[in-house]
């Protein structure tokens, strides 16, 4: 079984259990036998990383948890190629700019700054920031590293435009622009 097909079942089966459908975690199982080993990884580093709704409402966790529960689910879910900005992490993903705003529920322009840098990590709360690295399936820090470099990449192009257009040009010499008038007058 390939990686895509054995993703899409442990994709089924986090439905299923939101769902209560327990038939169906059963199902899956049992209509996957060469995959069953790697389904019960899954389901018990799932059931080990799952929190109480009630502590992550009441307190935030705390840096070590989540980067316990990261290693976790990169254990059970195949680490892939970090990408190095949210344009590659979007294309990683096989997402286009329409569905990755959608999926996110924001616009395409709005999806469209983030991805030059317009938005920064400051301007984000907490919530927002674990909401976009959650449909990444990405840890917020990583998501925050990677709006960074966006953000410095756009205040370099901002930078070097404006040197462009404030660009003084040396003033040719005297001579020059003597020799310039004879050539257009003469």
């Amino acid at each position: 079984m390939n990686t895509t097909e054995l993703q899409q079942l442990k994709m089924a089966w986090i439905t299923a259990k939101e769902k209560g459908d327990i038939e169906t975690q059963v199902t899956l199982l049992r209509d996957h036998p060469e995959a069953q080993a790697a389904l019960i990884d899954f389901i018990a580093a799932y059931h080990a990383t799952i929190m109480d709704e009630t502590d992550t409402t009441e307190n935030s966790l705390l840096p070590l948890t989540q980067r316990a529960s990261q290693a976790a689910l990169e254990r059970v879910f195949d680490r892939q190629a970090v990408a190095a900005d949210l344009q590659q992490l979007r294309a990683q993903r096989g997402l286009t700019m329409v569905s990755a705003a959608r999926g996110l529920r924001l616009s395409v322009d709005v999806w469209k700054k983030f991805e030059s840098g317009a938005i920064e990590l400051v301007s984000l709360s907490e919530s927002q920031l674990a909401r976009l690295a959650h449909f990444f399936q990405i840890t917020v820090e990583q998501f925050g590293s990677m709006l960074d470099i966006d953000a410095r990449a756009a205040a370099r192009q901002a930078v070097s435009s404006r040197a462009l257009k404030n660009r003084v040009l040396p003033r040719p010499s005297r001579k020059a622009r003597c020799r310039k008038r004879k050539n257009v007058t003469g």
